[in-house]
């Protein structure tokens, strides 16, 4: 999935994103490696952390600013690109997204066989 307009210029649907290997968990769900597995708080901690650390100081996130939106909005576990939802498809040449509207293949890719 490194190449995405490859990958929607063939047609297909955007698949469910897989979870890590069992020995790649540790990893994605460490917050300092800034894993999309870890707890947002945990990342928010370790960020704290790493500017002390080099003497940075990290920008004030006000809740309802652009730059806290940034910062808290995060991607699904089961998205491989963000903003797009597994179920769908990218149409380049219609310059549109088609969503499924069958409630089996909604639940298929929501993951809740």
């Amino acid at each position: 999935m490194v190449n995405a307009e490859e990958h929607f210029r063939r047609g297909r649907v955007i698949p469910r994103c897989k979870l890590p290997p069992k020995d790649a968990v540790n990893y994605y769900m460490d917050a300092v490696n800034r894993g999309y597995l870890a707890d947002l708080s945990a990342v928010m901690q370790a960020r704290l952390q790493l500017s002390q650390k080099y003497g940075y100081q990290l920008p004030e996130l006000v809740p309802g600013q652009w730059l806290h939106k940034m910062f808290v909005n995060r991607k699904d576990p089961f998205q491989i690109w963000f903003g797009l939802e597994p179920g769908w498809v990218v149409s380049l040449a219609d310059r549109c997204i088609l969503k499924p509207t069958d409630a089996e293949v909604k639940q298929y890719f929501s993951g809740q066989n």
